[in-house]
């Protein structure tokens, strides 16, 4: 076996999970990492649809599922009052496209970009990663690369930013963008998006 193939048999063990603020360019650079490594990309939109193509019905979503240990389902023990149907109705979605992820992260060498990955294979061998950058290259970036308009530029960027920081808030109960929740934070203004990905390359290589 050649060196490089067993760097890429010790890479391929682990799942690579990506998220990133609006404007860091994690998108692009989580592409980068799936070239190097030739692993599939799994994005967002891609999760969505797959979850829709597996064709699970929300009722047959359990409590006793044992992946949904420590997620919504606590949260709502803990806060709330609900039933099955509020769960069904506002969370399917959610509880859905994790048992995606899940399945994906059991059979794929692949790379996870966004939807909650880092806490949804919590118990997977993995390396979890956080982007994000300066306020200004995210908002030189946004105007160049997403052809927003200058005057709409601060009301995207916070959208954009509180969405992720919600959906990521309400179904983990953790703060997004925290440390404590990833293995590797970078500052993707402080680098060019080749060098980034090269770095995660490496770690996810030499992760223990």
């Amino acid at each position: 076996m050649s060196l490089f193939e067993k760097i890429f048999q010790k890479a391929g063990k682990k799942i690579i999970t990506i998220d990133g603020e609006y404007g860091s360019g994690a998108n692009k650079i989580a592409k980068k990492v799936a070239e190097k490594l030739n692993y599939e990309l799994y994005d967002e939109k891609l999760i969505e649809l797959m979850s829709l193509e597996g064709k699970v019905k929300p009722d047959e979503i359990k409590k006793d599922d044992s992946f949904l240990q420590g997620t919504i389902y606590d949260l709502y023990r803990q806060n709330y009052s609900y039933s099955q149907e509020d769960i069904a109705t506002n969370d399917a979605a959610f509880l859905l496209d994790s048992r995606t992820i899940r399945e994906i992260a059991k059979n794929k060498k692949a790379i996870i970009f966004g939807k909650c990955g880092d806490f949804v294979l919590e118990d997977f061998p993995k390396l979890s990663v956080f982007i994000y950058a300066s306020q200004e290259f995210k908002e030189e970036r946004i105007l160049n690369t997403y052809k927003v308009k200058e005057d709409k530029l601060q009301l995207k960027l916070e959208r954009e930013n509180n969405r992720r920081a919600n959906h990521y808030g309400r179904n983990t109960g953790k703060v997004w963008g925290d440390r404590a929740n990833y293995d590797l934070l970078i500052n993707s203004s402080a680098f060019d998006f080749e060098s980034v990905a090269n770095l995660i390359v490496d770690m996810s290589q030499n992760k223990k």
